[in-house]
């Protein structure tokens, strides 16, 4: 009760505040904000690369927009490789027929504005990906609103602290050999935290309606690297525009910049309807 009074009171005194302060706020410029994300099952590198909105200078919707000329180069033990711009899909590139992303390896990533700012980081592969060994969904109502329960079941690996994310999507089957994938939205993340090397059995929900046509779902496990975790977990935690949440910042691990450089090695389990 102590804390909404003292809500009440900062109310009225900021209320009843009507000279103006004139204050020099520090400059603060707009930095890189980078994600990109390695896994071996990858077909192909992306990196999305745009520049930051310092908090108290007037809003500039083109810092929001894509940086098109920046130079994106990837290091490992295997050599480098640039990541190009494409401008059908608004973000940096490359294959990885030509540079495969290897469990265990780690790389170092290196962007270069054309004003000669530098943003890097560095990430290590997980060395293994963790197969699900079974799958089950029930579905449960409350309050006449339906949702679905999915519950798997995977071996932790021993020795190590593992990071976990769960995704899922539907599989619509239409016709004979015209199947849909549909993101559901699912970003589960957990560790094996007291569960070292045992059996882990983890719950998650999904609100997409079971009567859309799904004829399947597609599970994935990711074994991740620590700072995936905590970026997904700083999001979760973040709540935009509540004046009355916790402060949460969004986790990064970019030197120069913000954002994340981060690794999963993925797999995946079809749970048929």
């Amino acid at each position: 009760m102590k804390k909404y009074f003292a809500i009440l009171i900062l109310m009225n005194i900021l209320i009843s505040c009507e000279k103006e302060a004139n204050i020099k706020l520090p400059e603060v410029k707009p930095m890189p904000v980078i994600f990109c994300y390695l896994s071996p099952s990858d077909t192909i590198i992306i990196l999305n690369l745009s520049m930051s909105q310092p908090l108290f200078e007037k809003q500039n919707q083109s810092n929001y927009e894509s940086v098109k000329d920046a130079k994106v180069i990837l290091y490992s033990a295997q050599g480098n490789i640039s990541l190009i711009y494409n401008s059908t899909y608004d973000n940096y590139r490359a294959s990885t027929t030509s540079y495969p992303i290897i469990a265990g390896r780690t790389y170092k990533l290196v962007v270069t504005l054309n004003n000669g700012d530098v943003a890097e980081a560095e990430t290590t592969v997980p060395d293994k990906s963790m197969q699900i060994l079974s799958a089950s969904v029930q579905t449960i109502t409350t309050n006449n609103n339906e949702f679905q329960r999915f519950k798997i079941s995977f071996q932790d690996d021993v020795g190590q602290t593992n990071y976990y994310r769960v995704a899922m999507a539907t599989i619509q089957s239409y016709v004979p050999n015209d199947t849909t994938y549909s993101e559901t939205g699912i970003r589960n993340t957990y560790t094996d935290a007291n569960k070292n090397g045992q059996l882990m059995e983890v719950s998650f929900d999904s609100y997409f309606p079971s009567n859309y046509g799904s004829a399947a779902y597609m599970i994935y496990l990711l074994n991740t690297d620590k700072d995936y975790y905590l970026l997904h977990n700083s999001l979760r935690n973040y709540q935009e525009g509540n004046p009355f949440a916790e402060p949460s910042l969004v986790y990064t691990n970019i030197k120069g910049g913000l954002g994340v450089f981060a690794s999963s090695n993925k797999s995946q389990y079809r749970l048929n309807k």
